[in-house]
């Protein structure tokens, strides 16, 4: 048996929950399966030709598959979304905008005592540190 508490599921979850809404909110969704698709893509063109001409069908973006095409518009649908939340969130600022407008406060002029303080400046030297024990004795022999 190992001495190692064994730690809660919970934070384990969580911290995967996050991650992954990170990675589906950077659209990191769409690399994998564009991923995927150049995988099938290049196993299947490797087996009907060499595998330099694989890699240049593969990648020349002339001869997509179907998930290349699924992937090209699903990417392109959610650039799309953040114009329509950005509208929105144009207009949730301009409300907040008007909630938040700052009046001046009633007395609008200030008065400050100006300083004339003198620096008094020093003539003595400061004092010298005591002598390090053990260091001035050997000095002295």
């Amino acid at each position: 048996m190992s001495s190692r508490p064994k730690a809660s599921l919970l934070p384990r979850m969580a911290r995967l929950v996050i991650v992954g809404t990170i990675c589906l909110s950077l659209g990191l969704h769409w690399a994998l399966l564009q991923g995927v698709a150049w995988a099938g893509m290049l196993v299947s063109f490797a087996s009907e030709g060499t595998v330099m001409e694989a890699v240049q069908k593969t990648f020349d973006g002339q001869h997509g598959c179907a998930l290349c095409k699924k992937v090209k518009e699903g990417s392109s649908s959610d650039r799309k979304q953040p114009q329509q939340v950005g509208q929105s969130m144009q207009k949730i600022n301009a409300v907040l905008v008007e909630m938040t407008t700052l009046t001046a406060p009633a007395g609008n002029t200030f008065s400050f005592v100006p300083l004339h303080e003198t620096l008094v400046q020093r003539t003595e030297l400061p004092e010298t540190p005591p002598p390090r024990r053990g260091s001035s004795l050997r000095s002295l022999s």
